[in-house]
């Protein structure tokens, strides 16, 4: 597991089983997004999770934390009980979780005195988020810095992928090009790195 700092309040966690980033917002209550294993060693006091899709490395964590609530889109919602769709048969467990969930919506909320702008962005699964509030991004496995997530997994679709890139690349060339993007996998950087970095955020081609 390793650390890296974001910014006075963000930091970043690469964690279990392969790689995952997730990230704690150190607010009142603190704040965990895509909790992946040993989070818990870190956030030893209750906390609200934000979920921005249902795969077993980004959800793992759950079971570490107390957490006072858990959000995730209602697409994603079912993938936390059944192991086959958050795909945790496949690292030889049977991963449930079946408390209860509190269902984002696309729009604007707030939740530990921070204000969130959701944007739903299906592809890698059918209820893959985005998460912007105070001039970061957390992007989950919809897009990374120079690629974007597989759409080969169950519950992926390339051709809603395509309309999520298109939703994308208008959000990131309408915000300020100093705008963190902070991705489930890999490097984070600025919106203006992955707008010239990411080829996937390239003009339509025909």
């Amino acid at each position: 597991m390793q650390i890296f700092k974001v910014s006075d309040s963000v930091q970043c966690v690469v964690t279990g089983p392969i790689g995952t980033n997730s990230y704690i917002i150190w607010t009142h209550p603190v704040l965990v997004i895509d909790p992946g294993y040993g989070t818990g060693s870190i956030v030893r006091e209750p906390c609200v999770v934000l979920l921005t899709h249902g795969h077993f490395d980004h959800v793992c964590g759950l079971k570490e934390l107390e957490c006072e609530r858990v959000y995730i889109s209602e697409p994603d919602s079912k993938w936390l009980k059944d192991p086959h769709l958050n795909l945790s048969v496949y690292f030889n467990e049977n991963f449930v979780f079946d408390s209860h969930l509190e269902l984002l919506k696309e729009g604007s909320f707030e939740v530990a005195g921070l204000k969130f702008q959701l944007h739903l962005t299906p592809g890698h699964t059918p209820g893959s988020v985005m998460l912007r509030t105070d001039g970061v991004i957390f992007s989950g496995d919809t897009i990374f810095l120079d690629s974007i997530g597989r759409t080969d997994l169950p519950g992926g679709d390339e051709q809603a992928m395509r309309r999520t890139l298109r939703q994308i690349r208008k959000l990131l060339k309408d915000l300020e090009p100093n705008t963190l993007l902070l991705p489930g996998h890999g490097e984070f950087g600025t919106v203006e790195e992955v707008l010239r970095q990411n080829i996937f955020l390239g003009e339509e081609r025909s």
